[in-house]
């Protein structure tokens, strides 16, 4: 499969990452979900560091993922949970606020 380049923006700092054609909107949603992750972190903790912002979110995303690991959900609430989580990215993309 050939790669193409893909430039994401991820805490106003522009990152330039390969990837597979079809993965392209894959890669550009969890960008998007990485950035609100690390600005929620940097809001809440009033943090300016960059490293500890991205420690802290990394940790949060760990857990969330050993979560889903540990306690498969049903295919209602998981597609209920990646709606969610679509909407968040595209508020991200957009500008839009997110309200918690």
């Amino acid at each position: 499969m050939a790669k193409e380049s893909v430039t994401v923006n991820i805490m106003d700092r522009q990152f330039t990452v390969g990837c597979k054609k079809q993965e392209r909107e894959d890669l550009l949603n969890a960008a998007a979900y990485l950035d609100d992750q690390l600005r929620s972190v940097q809001a809440q903790s009033k943090v300016v560091g960059l490293e500890h912002c991205v420690v802290i979110a990394a940790l949060n995303l760990t857990n969330e993922l050993l979560k889903l690991r540990r306690h498969p959900q049903a295919p209602e609430a998981l597609s209920e949970r990646i709606r969610t989580l679509r909407e968040r990215v595209q508020n991200v993309v957009s500008g839009t606020p997110i309200v918690s």
